[in-house]
């Protein structure tokens, strides 16, 4: 199902997209062919990041990773966390990922996004948008023109920095949010693939997801430089999609599901420009 965005005579499509999503799922929406076929613009969900990275500095900033990702003192996970929650995470890892303990050296946001991919992964789940991949290709064939969000990032190791200072309180309670999806809702997550392919939006509003999303983005909301960064995707894109929206009669555009539902997400500012939307 696509979101119509109207603006008089013109409309924008949006295509909400899931993950995770099942393996080799196959895709198909005439509905999406049927509006590239008119469509004069396409906009992809992500942006396009401009850095001050050269390959020096691309050395250094991976140097820095290195260092970042590790706790305090060269501390293992288990000095780290609480007992009770060291042991859900390692009951996980070793279910998950038995053979791989360097999660065990990881911060525990880090820590707890490997070990969440890796559920997945075993899960028949991935975290690959192959149908954003998809449409952006049928675009392309189609000849429809691609409008792409630009956002640039001056202090890469500003950034960087900033991140390895997130509080060990903000990050555990990622890990929690996280643990609780693993243990509970991979069953969830392929129920929501199913919603999302029905276009069942009632469904698609609630659940863990939501609530594993907002946690860990408030996490990386301790950075200034983050949220800074986080905004300005969201409102290179914005901008984007609505330039489209007054001047072309049909715009395609694409966003990740929980982006688009979340209160004061992109629907919610949407309809605060005054424009009239249309639920799957």
């Amino acid at each position: 199902g696509l979101w119509k965005v109207r603006k008089g005579d013109n409309t924008l499509y949006l295509l909400a997209t899931i993950t995770p999503a099942p393996k080799k799922m196959e895709w198909r929406s005439r509905e999406v062919e049927s509006v590239l076929a008119r469509a004069q613009a396409f906009v992809p969900a992500r942006p396009e990041v401009d850095t001050d990275i050269g390959p020096i500095k691309a050395v250094q900033l991976y140097m820095q990773y290195r260092k970042l990702r590790g706790n305090a003192e060269g501390e293992r996970l288990e000095a780290v966390l609480p007992p009770p929650l060291f042991e859900r995470f390692e009951r996980l890892r070793t279910k998950y990922a038995p053979r791989d303990r360097s999660m065990l050296e990881r911060r525990p946001m880090l820590a707890v996004l490997e070990l969440q991919s890796a559920a997945v992964e075993r899960s028949g789940l991935t975290f690959r948008n192959d149908v954003a991949r998809k449409v952006e290709k049928l675009a392309r064939e189609r000849k429809v023109g691609v409008l792409r969000a630009e956002v640039r990032v001056d202090d890469s190791r500003g950034t960087l920095a900033e991140l390895g200072q997130i509080p060990q309180a903000a990050e555990i309670a990622c890990m929690e949010v996280i643990l609780g999806r693993i243990e509970a809702d991979l069953a969830n997550s392929r129920q929501r693939a199913e919603a999302w392919a029905v276009g069942d939006v009632g469904r698609l509003r609630s659940g863990a997801a939501s609530q594993a999303s907002a946690t860990c983005l408030d996490s990386l909301r301790n950075s200034a430089r983050m949220t800074k960064l986080l905004r300005d995707f969201e409102t290179a894109w914005l901008g984007v999609v609505t330039r489209s929206l007054e001047r072309n009669p049909v715009t395609l555009a694409v966003a990740d599901i929980d982006g688009l539902l979340r209160p004061g997400g992109i629907l919610a500012q949407l309809r605060a420009r005054g424009y009239d939307i249309d639920e799957p």
